[in-house]
């Protein structure tokens, strides 16, 4: 979390608390809710703000689910983008045990609302390219499980066509765990350039997403190099680096070595960056091959 505020902080956004939470599970909601009760003060609004998909409606009906068992009010939730078409307010009465006090909501309180938003649509989130089917490949509706394998010099991590890490230069080896819903492909860098070029053709490959007919694949943004980075392994038992795709999940890089180059790519180069690692200790290698879609030539 320390990661998101000094990344907040340096866009002179003044964050006053994070949590890590799933609303579906019920995890961390109730300190989330109290956090929020504490700070808010009598009367005022509350609005669930954030990117189309990220969970704000489930997370009304997470909070509606601790005071009311949620059966009497509920916040229709979606996987596609845009479910939320306008403000909608709840009256902040509803919100008895998880944002309002137990001994109920004072006299201010009457007319106050949480509401909930439309989400915000941004060129720099993957998904927003994705058609429905798609979607429901990408978005997580379950726990992901991290997997950790082995990404060799000169060979490429790809998600679907979402995304692409290739490692040019550095160490002859890395281990990498993907935080993702798309299974990954491992080839050579030129066998994932022959792919990219194939799907772009509207030629059907291994790589999912996109799916559909040629047309879909021809017009399906193109991937294009979004960054170059490079940068010291710090760690071999944890990571040191996340590569972040919008939408769609991280890749976190572990390994001791002095420098590595990696080439990121991704739909219209937009979506993508670098981080601290955000779950640096899930590395735990569970297979030396190349893919667990299939194996790859060398």
């Amino acid at each position: 979390m320390m990661w998101f505020k000094r990344f907040s902080k340096s866009l002179d956004i003044n964050i006053k608390s994070v949590h890590l939470i799933s609303a579906l599970k019920n995890l961390g909601t109730r300190k989330l809710a109290a956090d929020i009760t504490e700070r808010r003060r009598a009367g005022q609004d509350v609005y669930m703000v954030g990117r189309a998909n990220v969970g704000k409606s489930e997370l009304i009906n997470a909070l509606l689910r601790i005071s009311m068992g949620g059966s009497a009010h509920k916040v229709l939730a979606s996987h596609i983008p845009g479910t939320t078409m306008g403000l909608y307010g709840i009256p902040m009465r509803r919100f008895v045990k998880s944002l309002v006090p137990i001994d109920g909501a004072p006299a201010q309180d009457r007319q106050a609302n949480l509401f909930d938003t439309p989400g915000i649509f941004s060129n720099k989130s993957i998904i927003s390219y994705l058609n429905n089917s798609e979607l429901k490949m990408t978005v997580c509706q379950k726990r992901v499980k991290p997997l950790s394998f082995i990404l060799g010099l000169g060979r490429s991590v790809m998600l679907g066509g979402l995304g692409r890490l290739d490692l040019v230069e550095g160490p002859t080896r890395v281990f990498v765990t993907i935080f993702s819903n798309i299974r990954p492909h491992f080839t050579r860098i030129e066998r994932a350039d022959e792919l990219t070029k194939r799907m772009e053709a509207g030629k059907d490959t291994i790589l999912k997403p996109p799916v559909g007919d040629a047309d879909r694949l021809k017009q399906f943004p193109h991937q294009k190099l979004a960054m170059e980075h490079e940068f010291e392994g710090l760690h071999k038992h944890h990571a040191t680096l996340d590569v972040v795709f919008a939408g769609v999940g991280w890749i976190a890089i572990t390994g001791l070595f002095e420098r590595a180059k990696i080439n990121i790519y991704s739909p219209f180069g937009t979506g993508v960056g670098v981080r601290p690692p955000m779950m640096p200790f899930e590395y735990k290698l569970i297979s030396p091959h190349t893919s667990i879609t299939r194996k790859t030539p060398k």
